[in-house]
């Protein structure tokens, strides 16, 4: 079991690496991209606002600018047409190291540009100051052309700034956004004007995606694990199943790579043959025991019947208590070695069709002598044909209905029932009943109970062991409940489809 704890801990621990390279995987792909995606906006804005100062004619060359441009006419355009031909710009070829983009309205390109790596020393403010405080443009011209460029957004904004053009970082939350304000003469309220917002949805659905790719691949080393071990837990419960219901040896192929279960295992099956071996010592030699003791019982019984013929009249009394305590003996013997029968499965089983309300009554009247001081009542439905071995279900019921008498205070009820399944036989008396702790150690072989239940009622503690070893050969059992009339109530239940015609 230490080997697998230890592979449990081990794939945690690489499944807890597999998670933090995961997340740094991540990060590092959601710095480049942010990275890559702001140096590509600047390269925007610079490209759109130089080609706003070239092709309006405010600037003829624009040394702030990233961009080599090529300007295919010296001549400006008219002012309607720049917008639109700035909304329409192309990037004619993009890769790490070079950008190039073309503003054209046919197929000549009006204009050109092409930069390389982008200058960490980047003139925005610059190349914002010249388009926006130059004198050649009108104000609305201005904000039409801040408005057509993608990277840029334009917002009326409550300030009481007075230089033209500043700087400015506004504050929301624990979020930052750096832009600028600009106040034109004409304008009632000053602009603020910064760069668009970058849409980030899909940058973080990829940090979410790998992320959860680390935590899925943790969940699914953990849960083979696991599984693992739930395969060899049912394994081990099957097994410790079959050795407790007595097989002897353990099943071939046991999963186990590191045969922790299978040691377990062999020390179940060796302390369960040792208990197997001892159990037959025993048996064997209470059955050796009981089948010497009939010689001599027989012996006594002769010579108290010889005895009997040759002593005077009052010593009679006296022999046949003996007669008494020698017959009593002689039963002892006899359950003894029918309860080691039962146990060890060294007895024939012949079932047949039999009537229960006949059988019943055989009994009754067989130990009429016994019951005659208590009223028997009996509830049997018409169709009471079962099949059963009949010398033991006969020895069953009679010892279910003695113990009944022997604690009944007035009244034994002896009812049967069926369904497709089962048949049922119900012994109940009005004594003084079983405590529900106590029910199950009634069917342990010479055990007794502390209470009303002792020794006094006779018996030697065999009888409802025996009736339990029928009920299991029968392929049935035999359960306690309390009875209507506050005693005990006995139910011999047994299968009609699992029993077999002959069990030997």
């Amino acid at each position: 079991m230490r080997e697998e704890i230890w592979r449990l801990y081990r794939h945690l621990i690489l499944s807890g690496f597999a998670i933090v390279v995961c997340c740094f995987v991540a990060i590092e792909f959601a710095h480049n991209e942010f990275a890559d995606s702001k140096t590509e906006q600047l390269f925007y804005v610079d490209a759109e606002i130089s080609s706003a100062l070239l092709l309006s004619g405010v600037a003829k060359q624009v040394p702030e600018s990233q961009f080599d441009w090529n300007l295919s006419s010296a001549a400006s355009l008219p002012f309607p047409n720049i917008p639109s031909l700035i909304e329409t710009k192309k990037w004619l070829a993009s890769d790490e190291a070079s950008y190039s983009v073309s503003f054209q309205q046919s197929a000549t390109p009006v204009l050109t540009g092409n930069a390389s790596t982008l200058n960490p020393m980047f003139q925005f403010k610059t190349l914002l100051e010249r388009l926006l405080l130059t004198p050649q443009l009108e104000y609305s011209d201005k904000v039409a052309l801040i408005e057509s460029m993608s990277s840029l957004s334009i917002n009326q904004y409550d300030s009481q700034g007075s230089a033209l053009l500043s700087g400015v970082a506004l504050v929301q939350g624990t979020a930052q956004e750096y832009g600028f304000l600009w106040k034109d003469e004409n304008a009632e309220k000053p602009s603020y004007i910064t760069l668009t917002k970058t849409d980030v949805f899909p940058l973080t659905l990829v940090v979410v995606v790998i992320i959860s790719v680390g935590v899925a691949i943790m969940l699914l080393l953990i849960w083979r694990e696991l599984m693992a071990l739930d395969v060899k837990r049912k394994t081990f419960e099957s097994i410790t199943r079959q050795i407790a219901r007595g097989r002897s040896g353990l099943p071939q192929g046991v999963p186990d790579n590191n045969s922790t279960l299978k040691e377990l295992a062999y020390s179940f099956d060796s302390m369960s043959s040792h208990i197997e071996r001892l159990l037959k010592v025993q048996r064997e030699m209470i059955n050796a025991i009981s089948h010497e003791l009939r010689t001599p019982i027989a012996r006594l019984r002769f010579g108290l019947e010889m005895v009997k013929d040759e002593v005077d009249d009052d010593v009679g009394p006296t022999i046949e208590a003996l007669e008494g305590d020698v017959e009593e003996l002689n039963t002892l013997v006899d359950e003894v070695l029918t309860y080691g029968k039962l146990e060890g499965g060294s007895l024939e089983l012949n079932f047949k069709e039999l009537s229960i309300s006949q059988l019943i009554d055989e009994i009754l009247q067989h130990n009429h002598l016994l019951l005659q001081h208590l009223t028997v009542n009996t509830s049997i439905d018409s169709a009471d044909i079962v099949e059963a071995d009949e010398h033991h279900i006969s020895r069953a019921l009679q010892n279910l209905i003695l113990n009944a008498s022997k604690y009944a205070a007035s009244t034994i009820t002896v009812s049967f029932s069926q369904d497709s399944e089962r048949w049922q036989l119900d012994i109940e008396d009005d004594g003084p009943g079983i405590p529900f702790e106590d029910r199950d150690k009634v069917f342990i072989p010479f055990q007794r109970l502390d209470n009303s239940r002792t020794r006094a009622s006779g018996g030697y503690g065999l009888g409802l062991a025996i009736v339990q070893r029928i009920a299991f050969w029968h392929g049935g059992a035999v359960l306690i409940d309390e009875s209507e009339s506050g005693g005990a109530k006995f139910s011999f239940i047994w299968s009609r489809n699992q029993h077999q015609k002959t069990v030997s």
